[in-house]
């Protein structure tokens, strides 16, 4: 029976030495897979990060060009807002900003929708008479200096208005802007 006994515990030992070396086995096949796995993953993230931004363009030389096209861009997308941002950046240098009638013309559009009364009278004036259509230039003038008086603006009316006169004292519209311009100096004076 001692025989038997030792063989028995013998059969133990060999089978937990065995399953201790199977346990070992997977525990390093498992750590392998998990090293390799996590080798892949952070290849895989490296391979997706976004590449280093490009340094941006640089901006261009002239100021003004840069607004131009600027304005150009912003009223093609329908963002009359922006357009005007970039003209009343480079307000003062206006009369140097090279844009096409219709640029003018809804850059002047998009003034008057802000309220910029003046600015908005000098694009549209600048774009009809580039265009070459002076009766247009001072219907703009006419029709700028109303929606400032409607707005409560009369110096600002007054402005236009004497600006039409000294510009074009032989106007079509030179009776009409002199009665407005005694209505608006009824409105400052009461002001």
């Amino acid at each position: 029976m001692q025989v038997f006994i030792s063989l028995a515990v013998l059969a133990l030992v060999a089978a937990s030495v065995a399953w201790v070396v199977i346990v070992l086995r997977k525990y390093q096949a498992r750590r392998a897979f998990e090293s390799e796995r996590e080798a892949s993953f952070v290849a895989e993230m490296l391979r997706a990060k976004p590449a280093p931004a490009a340094k941006p363009a640089a901006a261009p030389a002239d100021p003004l060009a840069a607004a131009a096209g600027n304005i150009r861009n912003a009223l093609a997308a329908g963002r009359g807002a922006d357009a005007c941002k970039a003209f009343l950046a480079v307000v003062a240098e206006r009369t140097k900003l090279a844009l096409e009638p219709p640029a003018w013309e809804g850059l002047g559009r998009a003034l008057l929708a802000q309220g910029s009364f003046m600015e908005a009278a000098w694009a549209l004036h600048a774009g009809a008479a580039l265009a070459g259509d002076l009766v247009a230039a001072q219907k703009r003038l006419v029709e700028v200096a109303a929606r400032a008086g409607d707005a409560g603006q009369p110096h600002n009316a007054l402005k236009l208005y004497a600006t039409l006169l000294a510009k074009y004292p032989q106007s079509q519209y030179a009776e009409f802007v002199r009665v407005n311009m005694k209505e608006q100096e009824k409105k400052v004076a009461k002001a």
